[in-house]
């Protein structure tokens, strides 16, 4: 398709969800619910993806939980609760306020990539790309931002120290940033960050706030408290943020953080920078041992790791990241869209209005389908 334009290629892609869309929102919003904007496009709309968003966001709206409901049951069968609705965080949407951001500094133009010369299929999509797109999705459903960053790197350093810098300008047009890695992803894309903010008491103080890592071995900084992980990135907008972020992407050059130089090209990079060097000094010599509530360290059962990783305490109830078996984005992501589409699917074709009908009250005789029993 060497005619057609690199945005169309890549949301064609996305054509088999929107066809379903449209016809599970038929069925769905043929009652009480109000029909979306979509259902009424004008006969001379000839555009199929000029409202993705509204069909993606209909797709997803029966099961999209409120961002004050009192509990939630992680996949897992855990269930969290909120704090009293008095002490809520965040009591509306933030919509396009929130920035969905993913930041890759590699070409991704290989067959099955989101840059490729070809669509990607189902069957030949990379990992990179299936993260991404569960991104994009996640974004769409919720309202909110999202941003793919194709970034310049570093001379001399890892490429992961991009994301630092582009999160910091990207704070400055947004009230929120969410950084992911590819494989940094929402097993429930049902539930909004705001419902998550709320729980982990994200209030107006916190600048970022990152899960912790495994408890042990390499993961530990040099003051022997566990690291961050910075693979899952809420920040919040304010000019302590913007000083935060650039002392953070500043550290290697040792102006304030002495020894930060080893992390440019060492494990874990800027992980191991922030761990042990930027939370223990920042804005007017604060400390999260001083000054906790400006950064907020997340349990690393909730916001980090896989199921398969339980044993060490990290299994992502609420966000997994991948990093113990990449490859496992693709299933992620194939849940992610099974999720909403299976009850969704037998709402539309087996519930109330649905393709179902019932003769079980009806009686068989012979040929003939009967009202009434057949006589003796």
């Amino acid at each position: 398709m060497p005619s057609v334009p690199q945005s169309w290629r890549r949301l064609l892609f996305l054509l088999p969800v929107l066809v379903i869309a449209l016809g599970l929102a038929t069925g769905l919003y043929s009652g009480s619910l109000p029909k979306p904007k979509f259902l009424e496009c004008k006969s001379n709309d000839t555009n199929p993806f000029h409202n993705l968003h509204d069909i993606i966001h209909a797709l997803w709206a029966p099961l999209v939980v409120p961002i004050n409901q009192p509990t939630f049951t992680t996949i897992d069968g855990a269930e969290k609760s909120l704090p009293a609705p008095e002490e809520l965080t965040h009591t509306e949407k933030l919509g396009r306020r929130l920035l969905i951001l993913d930041v890759d500094t590699r070409p991704l133009s290989e067959e099955g990539s989101v840059f490729g010369e070809s669509l990607p299929t189902w069957d030949n999509l990379k990992n990179p790309s299936a993260g991404f797109l569960s991104h994009y999705m996640y974004s769409l459903i919720h309202g909110y931002s999202y941003k793919f960053i194709r970034a310049p790197q570093y001379v001399d350093r890892a490429p992961h120290w991009s994301k630092v810098v582009l999160t910091k300008e990207m704070l400055k047009s947004y009230d929120f940033v969410i950084m992911l890695d590819y494989d940094a992803m929402f097993p429930t894309p049902e539930l909004p960050l705001e419902w998550m903010f709320n729980y982990w008491k994200i209030d107006k103080k916190v600048m970022v706030a990152m899960a912790e890592d495994p408890n042990g071995g390499d993961n530990i900084d040099l003051r022997d408290k566990v690291n961050i992980n910075s693979g899952f990135i809420i920040a919040q907008a304010s000019e302590n943020t913007q000083a935060l972020f650039k002392d953070w992407a500043e550290c290697p050059s040792e102006k304030r953080y002495k020894d930060c130089a080893q992390w440019k090209l060492k494990l874990f990079h800027e992980q191991a920078a922030f761990s042990s060097h930027v939370r223990y000094d920042f804005l007017d010599g604060k400390s999260i041992n001083t000054d906790p509530g400006y950064i907020r360290m997340l349990p690393c059962s909730e916001a980090n790791g896989i199921p398969k990783v339980k044993h060490i305490g990290c299994w992502g109830q609420l966000v997994r990241h991948y990093w113990g078996d990449k490859s496992k984005t693709n299933d992620e992501f194939s849940h992610n869209v099974m999720s909403a589409l299976t009850p969704l699917l037998a709402r539309a074709g087996f519930g109330p209005g649905g393709n179902v009908d019932d003769f079980r009250g009806k009686y068989l005789d012979g040929a003939e389908v009967l009202d009434q029993p057949p006589s003796a």
